[in-house]
């Protein structure tokens, strides 16, 4: 994880058990933080878990899981990414260190920076 700019999204839920996963798709799917459908090929992160008794699969994108990796150090809510990213760069006035935004993936950087211009727009 980058560390560079934590967004801090309060108490979440810890899973009472989970598996991680980066897979390659050998079917479409669809990302659980931004909707996009992950074509063929393409790998992806997939996390199975129990939250509060309840079992969930969640699906993400190269892009998302780069952005996640690098902004939300200290936990993150599936589903909410960029909610929470966007209240963040709103608190900083868009301000975040170039290097966080370098070791993003080129759609990933590409989707922070519309959300920073947006700001200071």
């Amino acid at each position: 994880m980058g560390g560079c700019s934590c967004v801090y999204v309060g108490d979440y839920d810890q899973p009472s058990f989970s598996k991680q996963i980066i897979r390659k798709a050998f079917k479409t799917h669809k990302c659980c933080e931004c909707g996009r459908i992950i074509p063929i090929g393409e790998k992806y992160e997939v996390i199975s878990g129990a939250w509060e008794g309840r079992f969930g699969t969640y699906k993400t994108c190269s892009d998302c899981l780069s952005i996640r990796e690098e902004f939300f150090c200290e936990g993150f809510f599936f589903e909410q990414m960029f909610e929470y990213l966007k209240e963040y760069l709103n608190e900083c006035d868009g301000e975040v260190p170039s290097g966080c935004l370098l070791s993003l993936t080129p759609d990933a950087m590409t989707r922070v920076c519309g959300m920073i211009d947006e700001i200071w727009q």
